[in-house]
């Protein structure tokens, strides 16, 4: 069980995926993944490696 995890929802349908086991935000539909780019997903694992750091400082303090 990962102990980080960020999940994306567009009308109660999963569009992405982050946790800490993988390091990566990853597409959770067909549609999206066929509809973004690597540089995307780069910039959204980024922005999700982030918000695991700042979260976890969080729970130190």
């Amino acid at each position: 069980v990962p102990q980080f995890m960020i999940v994306g929802y567009v009308d109660g349908h999963l569009i992405d995926r982050y946790d800490s086991e993988t390091q990566r935000d990853e597409p959770g539909a067909d549609w999206i993944a066929a509809n973004t780019d690597q540089q995307y997903w780069d910039r959204q694992t980024e922005i999700s490696q982030r918000s695991e750091q700042v979260f976890r400082v969080g729970l130190e303090t």
